[in-house]
């Protein structure tokens, strides 16, 4: 693998945002999730759950309630009181509409997505009709005391329940009218605190199933105000509900981090007679379960402690494959660190603000895996706070460390670093040239002397910087016409030939090059590219997609390389193939040019190509592993993939110089001890 000098970095003080609620796309295809700060994130089901958008948050926007209508428009609404809808291909907040009835606790769309209701903190119930290009109020339901706090449709669109605390009503959506409303506590003598109806769901056959914060999920005949059945699910709240399409199965999210299904099963083997059972708890999480879904094929579950959980249901998988894998994902499929590296200096990204530290150093030398002692301390520089209530999209320092540069949603910042002795100053680089906003990606050149900036409609703006402190707007690079879609450029470090720019537009990557002209563009590939470099010396792309194939491209010679059509002749490791992590960054050793430098969130991988490819009999073995064994066997397991598996959770990897690495790890606990306490669990024998 060879042997580096490794930085190991633990004090990038991420805490993720917790998941406040999700959204299945009707057809299947997608999943929308809304996290605690407003940040609102779309996975890919078809591209293995990659992360393809990222829409940041706003101190002034929350997010209580998604849902997806007309086609593929996605509606978002919260405690502001207003209906958002998100421009999915602009990744910011389109448009906002009040919706007349103060904070918004909950919104659902009707079967044909032609009409949103939502339900209001005075107890209104409204329906706005989707139009193209907004929505519009269309009329008023039946108002009634007390906080709407969850909604259902009737998949016939003929009525809407909602849940209310100690209550649910049940409304005519024609008359808006409440034609039934049932207590939920009724049956239970002497209640001595109210009863919040925190999830719902009308079913087609007139079933109304409710989660409540006594723990428990009802069954209702609405039509008769009589209780069913009843299960008591958890000694806390229940949370969050959600109905498989076919309506035989229930996920059920409760306040103790435990999720449990329910399926309609028959009472007798053969029997006509079915009753919901509770069939399988899970505890994959260790806070409130504040977001459920149900897909055709996996139980999805969103909690405080910021994990995004995908099971499979096994009975729906028909054989063993990439599909049956429990999945879970807790930070972003992105980079939130980028590194000077000539100055040794790392640059970490939260939601409003900026870090800036210098590295630790050492004079000691040691053996593989020793750790030696440090010289000087890492340093924290400057925390760069950025103003106003928009959340950071983008960040990068340069190599050199003296420019920093950021996006929010409306504006671009440029900022000049000046380390004098012990002190640090940061100086704004005034009159900025004005951007489309907001940019997408930052990317300085080797040199430090030009920023790119990913902006709308697949734009790609070249600046020149200026001393002692400016810059000035040279060229904007624009996609070949019929490609459309954001761009992510990603820059080279010391290309061979002056230097090439490759941008990916939708899933379509393209090349500029030193005339700053469309130079080719890469054939089009079925799934998302979650990371691209160029290779400093050969000026070959090589391109990491969601599906975990890996393609490199010869830029001189517009085609893809020799080693690129072996793999896809012989076909990659299936133990690279299912992994559940996509690669995040690539680099490249610049000692030797035939290694390829990877990492995703679980493991760093040096791919040699000069070494032959692994068959599905071979072992992708962790290096510590390999290196118990024997020379004998050493060598029988020799092969392109060099993995290691010791840093873990990796949010970022970069080489200094040939011999040095740095990574940064952010463990699971680190983070969750900030979280608030979750609720307490008795266990047996404690």
């Amino acid at each position: 693998m060879g042997e580096f000098e490794v930085h190991r970095v633990r004090f990038f003080g991420l805490v993720p945002a917790g998941v406040r609620c999700l959204a299945c796309h009707p057809r299947g295809s997608r999943l929308a999730l809304a996290r605690t700060d407003g940040a609102v994130e779309v996975y890919n089901f078809a591209a293995n759950y990659f992360q393809e958008k990222v829409i940041p948050g706003h101190e002034l926007r929350t997010v209580e309630s998604l849902c997806w209508a007309a086609g593929d428009r996605l509606f978002g609404a919260g405690l502001s009181g207003d209906i958002t809808e998100y421009d999915l291909s602009g990744l910011s907040a389109a448009r906002g509409v009040d919706g007349g009835g103060g904070p918004i606790w909950s919104m659902v769309a009707n079967s044909t997505g032609t009409q949103l209701a939502i339900g209001c903190e005075d107890g209104s119930v409204k329906i706005f009709q989707v139009v193209p290009g907004g929505i519009q109020f269309e009329r008023n339901l039946d108002r009634r005391k007390g906080r709407v706090l969850c909604l259902s449709w009737h998949p016939s669109d003929t009525h809407i329940v909602a849940g209310s605390i100690d209550f649910f009503r049940v409304i005519d959506v024609t008359s808006g009218q409440t034609v039934q409303r049932i207590m939920v506590n009724h049956h239970v003598e002497k209640a001595k605190r109210e009863c919040v109806v925190w999830a719902i769901s009308l079913l087609s056959s007139g079933t109304v199933v409710s989660a409540d914060s006594f723990g428990r999920v009802q069954f209702w005949d609405w039509e008769q105000g009589t209780l069913a059945e009843s299960h008591t699910v958890s000694t806390s709240a229940a949370l969050s509900l959600a109905v498989s399409e076919k309506e035989d199965s229930i996920i059920v999210g409760t306040s103790t981090g435990a999720t449990y299904q329910l399926q309609l099963l028959p009472v007798t083997l053969g029997g006509q007679e079915k009753r919901w059972v509770r069939t399988k708890p899970f505890q994959f999480h260790s806070h409130d379960v504040r977001a459920v879904a149900h897909s055709p094929t996996a139980l999805i579950s969103g909690g405080l402690d910021a994990q995004l959980v995908i099971r499979p249901l096994m009975e729906k998988i028909q054989k063993k494959s990439y599909d049956a894998a429990l999945r879970k994902f807790t930070f972003p499929h992105r980079r939130l660190v980028s590194c000077a590296r000539k100055a040794r200096l790392l640059l970490f990204q939260f939601s409003q603000y900026l870090e800036l530290w210098r590295l630790g150093s050492t004079e000691e030398t040691g053996k593989d895996g020793e750790v030696l002692p440090l010289c000087q301390m890492p340093e924290h520089l400057v925390q760069l706070k950025s103003k106003g209530p928009e959340h950071i999209y983008c960040s990068c320092v340069s190599p050199c460390g003296t420019w920093v540069g950021y996006s929010t949603a409306s504006r671009f910042h440029l900022y000049r670093v000046h380390c004098d002795g012990d002190g640090v100053s940061l100086r704004k680089v005034p009159k900025v040239p004005k951007l489309l906003p907001p940019a997408y990606q930052l990317q300085f050149s080797a040199d430090s002397d030009s920023l790119f900036v990913a902006s709308a409609r697949g734009s790609v703006h070249v600046f020149q910087l200026l001393e002692p402190g400016g810059c000035k707007h040279l060229h904007t690079l624009r996609p070949p016409s019929g490609v459309e879609g954001r761009c992510l450029p990603f820059l080279p470090r010391g290309s061979a030939q002056g230097g090439c720019v490759a941008e990916v537009s939708a899933v379509v990557p393209s090349v500029h090059c030193p005339l700053l002209q469309h130079h080719c563009t890469v054939p089009t590939y079925n799934c998302a590219v979650s990371a691209l470099a160029i290779h400093p010396s050969t000026n070959n792309l090589v391109i990491a997609y969601s599906d975990q194939q890996l393609l490199e491209f010869s830029i001189p010679e517009k085609q893809y390389t020799s080693w690129s059509r072996a793999v896809q002749s012989r076909g990659l490791h299936r133990a690279w193939l299912e992994r559940d992590s996509p690669i995040t960054h690539i680099t490249f050793n610049p000692k030797n040019p035939s290694h390829i430098l990877l990492h995703d969130t679980y493991l760093l991988c040096v791919l040699d190509k000069s070494l032959p490819l692994p068959d599905d009999s071979t072992l992708l073995m962790n290096q510590s592993t390999l290196k118990q064994l024997p020379e004998t066997a050493r060598k029988r397991q020799l092969h392109a993939f060099k993995i290691c598996k010791k840093f873990q959770p990796l949010l970022f990897m970069d080489l200094l110089d040939e011999n040095c690495l740095v990574v940064v790890e952010r463990p699971i606990m680190d983070f969750k001890t900030q979280l608030p306490l979750p609720v307490q669990q008795k266990k047996f024998g404690t």
